[in-house]
């Protein structure tokens, strides 16, 4: 296929380091959250170097090694949180990667991309947790992320190397189209309402497993809007 989709405008990498929270009772957490622009850092198969996570059970890893977030979802957020983030500046969302010309509506699980000598696989959409609305400091973008769609996606590395700003990013294979990172967001709220396209993501072997065993859980429920998502509310 190889054909130019869009382009990587910042890379971001971070230390993990003390945050504050929105919590009174610990008003204080660890993490990596907070990723600085690079000119171009050097992905390996579990992230890019420099680049830390405190909380390793639900962050990187190969199946999560680098987060991609759009510059529409940027604008988007803003307009729905009547914010004014920008994404040349510190990562608010986590992000490693900010990119133009695609957003969650145009990625699907299983797509091969090229960045330069870089290539990964999108492995899933990212589910997001408390901690969004800590670092931007506002209480309900965790939910406001959550309930629209606007996670952001994360992908494993393929081929490791260097990823520098302002490269073009190129669309090698799409395997699994009717599973767009919007599309899979919308059935983790409730995956009764596509019950085809939910069968489809649990059959799909390259989705990763944490979303696909959050998918099947819910997937068993009579009800999945009444099942609490785990990673969405701060601990008080």
């Amino acid at each position: 296929m190889n054909k130019i989709i869009g382009k990587v405008l910042f890379v971001k990498v971070g230390k993990v380091v003390s945050n504050d929270s929105l919590s009174k009772n610990n008003p204080h957490f660890l993490s990596g959250i907070k990723k600085y622009p690079v000119a171009k850092a050097y992905l390996t198969k579990t992230g890019f170097k420099d680049d830390e996570q405190a909380d390793t059970l639900h962050h990187g890893g190969e199946t999560k090694a680098v987060l991609f977030f759009s510059t529409n979802t940027y604008k988007k957020l803003n307009e729905l949180s009547s914010s004014d983030f920008k994404y040349d500046e510190v990562a608010h969302y986590g992000e490693n990667i900010v990119v133009e010309g695609i957003d969650e509506s145009d990625i699907c699980v299983g797509d091969i991309l090229k960045i330069g000598d870089v290539e990964v696989q999108i492995s899933q959409p990212r589910q997001p947790c408390w901690k969004l609305s800590a670092n931007t400091r506002t209480k309900q973008m965790t939910t406001v992320i959550y309930s629209n769609g606007l996670s952001g996606w994360y992908a494993r590395v393929l081929k490791e190397g260097e990823i520098e700003e302002k490269s073009d990013i190129v669309l090698v294979k799409k395997s699994y189209p009717k599973l767009t990172i919007t599309a899979l967001n919308k059935i983790i709220i409730d995956p009764l309402t596509d019950i085809v396209l939910t069968k489809e993501a649990l059959e799909c072997q390259v989705l990763g497993a944490a979303f696909k065993a959050s998918l099947e859980g819910r997937s068993k429920l009579k009800d999945a809007k009444n099942e609490p998502f785990i990673y969405h509310n701060e601990p008080n």
